[in-house]
């Protein structure tokens, strides 16, 4: 067998399981909402402070990415599109892992995170670092959102006290 034999070989025999148990898996542990809208698709519920978030996670099957787009609870009126888009992007500009955006269909801020898994399968530690930066990101950024979009700050304003480390508690 040649070289190239063994590498097509190799590649067919990657995993190329669905990760989208291992997420409806997690969820259900953590006793939030979740349901299964195809075999590729999941909806889920994650709680907030700010209110609860949709998360929707889908696998696409041709390329192999695993996509979490979690939908912030917080409308976007289309006077305040400008100056929520320019928040948005000062909140990536403090994001390691994934991405803020709005969703233009609905008019909400989203953020999503993909990651690719050809050659390879969707371990458990992963989802758990995905889920805590969802879950963290869309804590720390949501006010600073809301302040642009209800609260008449500028979008550096809004950065600013939302990047405030608190010491102790009120």
């Amino acid at each position: 067998m040649s070289q190239s034999d063994h590498q097509t070989a190799a590649m067919s025999s990657t995993p190329d399981d669905n990760p989208i148990g291992l997420v409806e898996e997690y969820i259900i542990n953590q006793d939030w909402n979740a349901e299964r809208s195809s075999e590729h698709e999941l909806w889920a519920e994650l709680p907030s402070q700010w209110g609860n978030q949709r998360l929707w996670v889908v696998f696409h099957e041709d390329t192999s990415f695993l996509q979490f787009n979690c939908y912030m609870n917080l409308k976007i009126p289309p006077r305040q599109m400008i100056p929520a888009a320019q928040t948005i992007t000062l909140m990536n500009e403090r994001v390691w892992l994934g991405h803020f955006e709005i969703w233009s269909e609905e008019q909400v801020p989203v953020f999503r995170v993909v990651m690719p898994l050809r050659k390879t399968e969707l371990h458990e530690s992963q989802l758990e670092d995905i889920m805590a930066a969802i879950q963290e990101e869309t804590e720390r950024f949501f006010p600073a959102i809301q302040w642009v979009v209800w609260g008449g700050k500028t979008p550096e304003e809004a950065i600013a006290a939302a990047i405030v480390e608190t010491e102790g508690e009120a």
